[in-house]
């Protein structure tokens, strides 16, 4: 069998999904092929291609010289080979805050320091090379709060055990705020309103969020819509509380996941656009200083991967929604 992992060359005819003819073109399975496609190792006529079910006619270029793997993963977690997967945005002698990649853990895993084969590290042990190579000894980091491995944005840990009691205690109540902006495939009703209601975990082990409801644990999330596309919309959302998943099953539960999830968005139709990853950021974070007292405030840039989603969004609302020519 002809080795794949080269670059290849060829003519489509767009008879079929772009995935598939590349898959059949090459020897490849679908599934490799797909992640090919959505990675950018496919152009047609001179342009990559990122959508794998286009109907994509004339001269190809396959390149898997490299592989797969490797640029599926950075195009998942919204990064390219190499990309930093920690920045620190703030740091004094009691805490730093980081802007977390996505795929990288908050926290260690029970199964080893890295959280197993395929993931980019945790948060303490990166932060701790990062002060090494500064020349610094390794401090006490201390996790005050999470964020989901596939969240990216603002991280706050602590550099003494004070600090982390302090922190740990906005982040327990409503005196820390967390703004974060996503990307979701539905149209809430409202521009703006507050969401309460209850977590806890249906028979299948996911959590779920019942709005009104009384039994679990109490959850607030307020949201506010900053723009409407034709296939969903992009919010800005403020946690009133701070529980696992919180923002990802309420808006399930609104018939509004967001883009990219996995785990909560059940919702497949044809032609949906593929979400490279979780389109969800942690933005902003604002907290009072456990030594000072003084607020403070951090925010972290949006990601390349969630803005070039937002863009071709916005592109199809365009072409979608645009009035007919005269």
């Amino acid at each position: 069998m002809t080795d794949p992992w080269r670059l290849h060359t060829g003519t489509l005819d767009g008879a079929s999904p772009l995935f598939a003819a590349v898959a059949d073109l090459v020897g490849i399975s679908r599934v490799q092929s797909r992640r090919a496609v959505l990675a950018g190792l496919v152009a047609v006529e001179g342009t990559p291609v990122r959508e794998p079910n286009a109907a994509s006619a004339g001269a190809v270029v396959v390149d898997l010289r490299h592989g797969v793997r490797a640029a599926w993963q950075a195009h998942r977690h919204g990064d390219t080979p190499g990309g930093k997967q920690l920045t620190i945005l703030h740091r004094d002698d009691a805490l730093v805050v980081v802007d977390k990649a996505a795929g990288v853990l908050s926290a260690p895993t029970r199964q080893g320091d890295l959280g197993g084969p395929g993931e980019r590290g945790h948060v303490p042990e990166l932060l701790r090379r990062i002060l090494r190579k500064q020349g610094e000894e390794s401090p006490f980091i201390g996790q005050v709060h999470r964020l989901d491995k596939d969240t990216s944005g603002c991280l706050c840990v602590a550099l003494t055990r004070d600090a982390q009691r302090i922190l740990s205690a906005q982040f327990a109540g409503e005196a820390a705020g967390r703004t974060y902006r996503c990307l979701i495939a539905g149209q809430p009703v409202a521009d703006a309103a507050e969401v309460t209601g209850t977590m806890d975990r249906g028979r299948d082990g996911r959590r779920r969020f019942v709005e009104g409801g009384d039994d679990g644990e109490h959850a607030v999330t307020r949201y506010k819509v900053l723009r409407r596309f034709a296939r969903g919309c992009e919010l800005e959302v403020e946690l009133g509380t701070g529980r696992t998943h919180q923002i990802r099953t309420t808006l399930a539960a609104m018939a509004c996941p967001i883009w990219g999830d996995r785990v909560y968005n059940r919702r497949r139709r044809d032609g949906d656009p593929v979400a490279p990853r979780l389109m969800l950021h942690a933005v902003r974070l604002v907290l009072d200083h456990p030594v000072d007292g003084r607020r403070l405030a951090v925010e972290a840039p949006m990601p390349e991967a969630y803005l070039d989603f937002s863009r071709m969004l916005g592109h199809r609302r365009t072409q979608r929604d645009a009035p007919p020519q005269p």
